[in-house]
């Protein structure tokens, strides 16, 4: 079996395949290089509930 390019895939694309594929953990470990390289660095734990409740408010998955 061929395994999709973790690298070419958006954000959403990787998660979804992590979703339906639990154990390959090249694809958990291409998300958290994806995290890593374009998320956001928190200053404490309430930090990260205001920008799940800003997300859900907006309609979107955290």
């Amino acid at each position: 079996m061929n395994k999709p390019n973790f690298r070419q895939m958006t954000h959403k694309q990787l998660r979804d395949y992590i979703l339906q594929n639990r154990g390959d953990t090249e694809a958990i470990h291409a998300l958290a290089l994806h995290v890593q390289s374009n998320g956001k660095r928190l200053n404490s734990v309430d930090e990260l509930q205001q920008i799940i409740q800003e997300k859900r408010s907006q309609g979107l998955e955290p």
